[in-house]
């Protein structure tokens, strides 16, 4: 198990300098003799810059000049200086300065003053003497990447920090410091303070823009002061995105913001400077009302989680010093920007918001400074780049969560995961809980669908009456040995209809309730066939056989010289209806199609030739009946109770 690093709490020099404003500076020690400097922290260039004292502070300058600018070094009185000639500084290019500004590089040992120890040396580190009036103070750079000059591949002050094991990650915290509340910077490298930090759950992914890197998304700016109402500085939805850069002590908006912010604050714009200036009067009215405002960040434009870091009028309050101008001035530290990629929130809006960056995560957050001031509580990050078991050599007990310092990071006691597998796991869980309460609903839906289908009877379909199988069993008469009219049986009905003639309704199919009619078969049997032999019949009167106690008609049809008998089942009177409705019935018998509607036609079947020889055969009647949702058989008759009646008695016996 290998032991981590603490982090490294840098030490303020206590003083504040610049002549654009009053700024926290750090000490760092550069050559050997070491020299102390006093510099500010940048964000974005990754190298040690220190003010080249011999190049400007000569017998012609002020005589502060060496103290007002840091405590300038002079690259020729240190033994260990590696000169690699002047280069270009080409920093901060985007707004249009130091754009021909120079520096000689070279290499030597830049030493860091840490908060209650020694300091940590760091040999051949890139060393900037700068030879310009642009940068007033020299800086102690944080960036990661490597410095770009020459054919130089020597690792940025940070990476050695990190290659030599005096910090356990690629990572920092800083606020600028407020000197109108005598607060100090705050620089933490490998980790951050977690006293100066208030909470929030926002955290922002690192630009793969390679010198800036720290981009937001500036959603709203609002002013409001105690005699004015809140005023958005900033339309609806116009929001963009901006850099974050301590170098420069200037917020750059567009110019429209910029008019907003004159208005409400009493500003007024000096061309030639390009600066806004403020007078006496103005300057107190905004001290007294407490006017401040409000920046809205988040990772996008337009929704999202968002984070408020609120700067009081005295965060803008700044004073331009000689050489800078004559006379010196308070001013407004926003500039207009006249291109997207000079949108930068500078080093004043720093004094009131912390930031920290972890590039082994590739996150970063931005908290409000909390100003309550709490005891210092140092807490590490870890590198997700580093190999092995770890454990951090820091003290402290807290871990780097967003609910309780606003960044995603894995700190010192983290279980390892990054915040996008912690994102992943948490997507996965939640599609898998969507999927598994859907099954359910699914299963519930299908189990009472099938609960309620099964609950309503099905009604049977009529079969097809052509299919050779079970003709004889759909109660179709075949009559004669050539076509005739068949005649259906009288079958069931519903239960409420009236017995109009055109259908009769039996007790056995009477039913309730609005379902189909279900199927009845009644018991029967086979029905004997006599065969008659008598002489050629007297076509005019062709006697009926009636069978008084089944009620059914046999007709004699011709068939060469023989007479065929067949049967047709009448329904007789039932005792409950009149001679009139027994007459109705008849009638539906001897015409069917034009009183049942619901019968089904019948096939036309040529009934069985008598066997030759045979003196008395037996009378078999075909199966006949009705069909609807079922089949019914007939009784059987019985050939003994047959006898010989005339038309006319046939038509009495119904009256």
């Amino acid at each position: 198990m290998s032991v981590l690093p603490a982090p490294l709490l840098v030490e303020p020099s206590g003083a504040f300098d610049g002549v654009d404003g009053s700024w926290s500076s750090f000490t760092i020690r550069i050559g050997n003799p070491p020299s102390n400097s006093r510099v500010l922290v940048s964000t974005l260039i990754p190298e040690t810059w220190v003010v080249n004292g011999p190049y400007y502070c000569n017998e012609n300058s002020a005589s502060n000049c060496t103290i007002t600018r840091g405590i300038t070094f002079a690259p020729a009185t240190s033994l260990t200086w590696d000169d690699q000639s002047t280069f270009t500084l080409g920093v901060d290019e985007n707004l249009g300065i130091g754009s021909n500004d120079a520096g000689d590089y070279g290499y030597d040992t830049v030493g860091i003053q840490i908060t209650g120890g020694t300091p940590i040396l760091l040999d051949h580190q890139v060393v900037v003497a700068i030879d310009t009036t642009d940068f007033w103070l020299g800086y102690l750079g944080l960036a990661p990447r490597t410095p770009q000059f020459s054919n130089s591949s020597q690792p940025s002050l940070l990476q050695s920090l990190k290659n030599q094991k005096s910090i356990p990650s690629l990572s920092y915290g800083f606020t600028a410091g407020a000197s109108y509340r005598n607060q100090t910077g705050s620089l933490t490298l490998g980790g951050y303070d977690a006293s100066m930090v208030v909470p929030n759950d926002v955290s922002f992914s690192l630009s793969q823009i390679d010198t800036h890197d720290i981009v937001v998304g500036l959603q709203s700016i609002t002013f409001s002061s105690s005699n004015a109402a809140e005023t958005s500085l900033l339309s609806y939805g116009a929001g963009f995105q901006t850099f974050i850069d301590s170098t420069l002590p200037n917020i750059w908006l567009p110019e429209n913001v910029c008019t907003a912010f004159a208005q409400a604050f009493g500003l007024q714009y000096q061309p030639l400077q390009l600066r806004y200036t403020i007078n006496d009067t103005m300057r107190a009215t905004n001290m007294q009302t407490n006017a401040s405002v409000t920046f809205q960040l988040a990772n996008f434009v337009t929704g999202g989680l968002s984070v408020n870091i609120t700067l009081p009028y005295r965060s803008f309050d700044l004073t331009l010093s000689p050489p800078i101008v004559d006379n010196s001035t308070q001013y407004f530290p926003i500039r207009q920007a006249t291109a997207t990629q000079q949108y930068t929130l500078g080093r004043a809006f720093l004094q009131e918001a912390y930031l920290t960056v972890d590039y082994g995560n590739q996150n970063f957050s931005v908290s409000q400074v909390d100003t309550s001031g709490k005891p210092s509580h140092i807490v590490a990050i870890s590198d997700t780049n580093s190999t092995g078991s770890t454990t951090p050599a820091s003290t402290s007990s807290a871990s780097a969560t967003p609910s309780s310092t606003g960044v995603i990071t894995v700190s010192s006691q983290s279980s390892g995961l990054s915040s996008s597998a912690i994102a992943g796991i948490a997507i996965g869980i939640v599609a898998i809980a969507i999927l598994a309460a859907s099954a359910v609903i699914f299963v519930i839906w299908r189990n009472r669908r099938r609960r309620r289908l099964a609950a309503q009877p099905r009604a049977e379909l009529p079969a097809d009456p052509k299919s050779p199988t079970d003709r004889g069993e759909r109660g179709y008469f075949p009559v004669g040995n050539y076509p005739q009219k068949q005649v259906p049986m009288v079958g069931v009905s519903r239960k409420g209809d009236e017995l109009d003639g055109r259908a009769v309704s039996s007790p056995l199919t009477q039913h309730s309730g609005p379902n189909p009619i279900p199927m009845v078969e009644l018991s029967g049997s086979a029905i004997e066939r006599a065969e008659l032999h008598s002489p050629e019949p007297d076509r005019s009167r062709s006697p009926t056989l009636v069978n008084q106690n089944r009620g059914s008609m046999i007709t004699p049809t011709p068939d060469h010289g023989r007479e065929i008998w067949t049967t047709t089942r009448l329904e007789m009177p039932s005792p409950g209806l009149s001679s009139r409705d027994s007459i109705a019935a008849a009638d539906h018998l001897a015409n069917p199609a034009a009183h049942s509607p619901q019968m089904l036609p019948s096939p036309q079947t040529e009934a069985p030739s008598p066997r030759a020889g045979s003196s008395t055969s037996a009378f078999q009647s075909p199966t006949i009946g009705y069909t609807r949702f079922g089949m019914t058989t007939p009784p059987p008759i019985s050939p003994d109770s047959h006898q010989v009646v005339t038309p006319e008695q046939e038509r009495e016996s119904f009256l």
